[in-house]
């Protein structure tokens, strides 16, 4: 058997559907430093991405971790005291009621008793000495009250436990306190305004007949 040539393969450029090139080739030292690039570019790529996600995470951490509570100041009526003394006996002329309290802080900040009232629109108080009144921490100071009776037709007489209305401040909170100063106050006012207003006070003037 005698051997043969096979067909001739085609040269580049010969075949019928290959379109023959006609731009230069690229050398292989621009391809290779066009994939060094591309790498590079990758690897910055990556190291940005983990850069972002470490500082994430550390956001995350910071934003979650536990805070201390909020340091709150105590209200002034948390340190201030405030009880009955005794009646001033006799009242001055204008009043129906005089009589004293003692006021004590134990607060670190000084304490300024701003306004004392009382609930009821049938009397008013004058106070001595007059306020504003600061008191220093430990300190130990005492007010003369007195009640004078504006509307005898509508004082109570037996009010149960009346109350002062006390404005207090530490230059940082400021606040109205109500402060009960106790059954002996409660008879004593009583008493006063019963002498100040009798309970004949109700009776109408009888109609001419």
């Amino acid at each position: 058997m005698s051997g043969g040539i096979g067909p001739v393969e085609p040269g580049e450029g010969t075949s019928d559907h290959e379109v023959p090139r006609t731009g230069p080739r690229t050398p292989v030292a621009a391809r290779t430093a066009f994939r060094g690039g591309r790498r590079r570019t990758a690897i910055a790529l990556t190291a940005l991405l983990c850069a972002a996600a470490l500082s994430f995470g550390l956001a995350h951490r910071y934003a979650a971790r536990p805070r201390p509570a909020p340091q709150t100041q105590a209200a002034p009526s948390q340190s201030v005291s405030l009880s009955y003394g005794e009646p001033v006996d006799p009242p001055t002329a204008d009043l129906a009621f005089a009589f004293t309290v003692r006021v004590r802080s134990e607060s670190a900040r000084p304490v300024s008793i701003e306004r004392i009232t009382q609930p009821s629109r049938a009397l008013s108080v004058v106070i001595r000495p007059p306020l504003p009144l600061v008191v220093a921490e430990g300190e130990l100071r005492e007010l003369v009250i007195g009640i004078r009776v504006e509307d005898c037709m509508h004082v109570a007489r037996n009010s149960g436990l009346p109350f002062l209305e006390v404005t207090l401040s530490n230059g940082i909170l400021k606040e109205d306190h109500s402060y009960i100063p106790g059954d002996r106050y409660a008879r004593d006012l009583s008493v006063a305004l019963t002498r100040a207003c009798p309970e004949d006070r109700d009776v109408g003037t009888p109609k001419p007949s």
